[in-house]
């Protein structure tokens, strides 16, 4: 209980009331202000120390330089009687002067004039990427590619190639060919490394196409561009023997394609002198295709049949005309015709069984063998006579059978049809 009372004295712990509070509160920015000029002081003591520090140093390092072999070389030349004695002579004769000024011009120039710079052909170098060639000059934007970056430098703005370090690049000039590693350098100095030396107007190609750069020097470049032509589709126009004359419909619509032209560009010093066309892709448009009919259900006088074809099932098919018109028919009969006329001496009257008015193309029939109001296309069976468009609206005591009595204007043209053996065509009538 002693030890206890003790410990509780040596170590009192403070109550918890509003009057501790609100002092702790009143203490808070005072205790924290002084804690921040404390860290100040600190900091300049740091920083006092550290720039000491480094003016020693280097006043040190100035005196040992100022101390070194070069300097005290230096100052023995410079303070050489024969060389106090030039400045003598030269201090008191200004044109020496003035000429020594001139003869020190004209060494610095000649030495400028006869040393060959080494050309890096920045202003004709062509970049071959993905895109096609590009002829790179001082409106070129920057880029950056895989193996190099094209950027602009700091003083005169021109644009200069710079390579990335580590690729392998095979140099091909004329027939020699060399491999090179790039060092993270310009395109000139890689040319130079190389012992490459350009001749006048030779161009420097840099083809990034492949796993690994390229460069090739000639004076002479050619390339191949392309160019896409967007193309429109064309209308592929089928006849429909089956479809009404003046009706069409369209089975498969057209769709636009393009094709991509080949050119051959040869560049000389940076200029496209000549283009030649190579070739084109295949068009990849697809045609429209339309039906349109042809059927007919009356041909004009003297359109003769061109071809028949029948049905492969069952009768009838359709006829085509040299006019190419096409008429279907639902049945062929082989027939025996005769002629006939009306008016005059032996004429038939001018008004057939139906009522109606003869005319070329008003057919006498059996009724039994083929209705009335039929429609009908003869000719001769060996087809070189042709009667043409028949309907049939008469009839006749002889005409029995598959017998047709066909109307002619006049006797001699009965005369000259005779009787001869037809095909007749029973045609189909137009639907209502």
């Amino acid at each position: 209980m002693g030890q206890t009372s003790a410990t509780q004295q040596k170590h009192p712990r403070r109550r918890i009331t509003p009057v501790t509070v609100c002092q702790a509160i009143h203490d808070a920015p005072y205790i924290a202000a002084r804690a921040v000029i404390s860290g100040v002081r600190a900091v300049g003591h740091c920083l006092a120390w550290t720039w000491d520090a480094v003016a020693t140093d280097a006043r040190e390092n100035w005196r040992w330089f100022c101390r070194s072999r070069l300097v005290t070389g230096c100052r023995r030349v410079l303070h050489a009687p024969e060389l106090k004695e030039l400045r003598d002579i030269m201090r008191d004769h200004v044109s020496l002067r003035i000429i020594t000024m001139i003869a020190a011009t004209a060494v610095v120039f000649t030495v400028a004039a006869a040393t060959e710079p080494v050309r890096t052909m920045d202003a004709i170098c062509i970049v071959v990427d993905s895109d096609g060639p590009h002829v790179l000059d001082d409106r070129s934007a920057e880029r950056t590619y895989d193996d190099l970056l094209l950027r602009r430098s700091m003083g005169d703005k021109s644009m200069q190639l710079l390579l990335q370090p580590g690729r392998t690049v095979t140099i091909t000039h004329g027939e020699d060919t060399c491999t090179l590693t790039t060092e993270a350098e310009r395109l000139s100095s890689l040319l130079q490394r190389s012992g490459v030396r350009l001749g006048e107007d030779e161009m420097v190609e840099l083809n990034v196409t492949g796993d690994q750069p390229s460069i090739r020097i000639s004076h002479t470049l050619t390339y191949q561009h392309y160019v896409v032509v967007e193309t429109d589709f064309k209308i592929i126009r089928i006849p429909d023997p089956l479809m009404d004359k003046g009706t069409e419909e369209v089975i498969r619509k057209g769709i636009t394609g393009q094709i991509v032209e080949t050119y051959e560009d040869t560049v000389v010093s940076g200029e496209v002198v000549s283009t030649k066309y190579i070739g084109a892709s295949h068009d990849t448009s697809h045609a429209q295709l339309v039906l349109y009919g042809t059927r007919v259900y009356e041909v004009a006088e003297g359109d003769t049949i061109e071809k028949d074809f029948p049905n492969e099932e069952g009768e009838g098919g359709y006829l085509l005309f040299a006019s190419g018109d096409t008429m279907t028919y639902s049945k062929v009969m082989a027939c025996s015709s005769t002629a006939y006329y009306s008016g005059g001496s032996g004429g038939a009257a001018w008004t057939t069984a139906v009522g109606a008015r003869v005319g070329v193309g008003t057919v006498a029939v059996d009724p039994k063998v083929i209705p009335y109001y039929t429609k009908m296309f003869i000719q001769t069976t060996n087809g070189r006579r042709v009667y043409g468009m028949g309907t049939a609206l008469d009839c006749g005591g002889a005409v029995k059978g598959n017998i047709v009595d066909l109307w002619f204007p006049s006797k001699g043209d009965c005369y000259n049809w005779g009787r001869r053996n037809v095909t007749v065509y029973i045609l189909d009538k137009k639907a209502n």
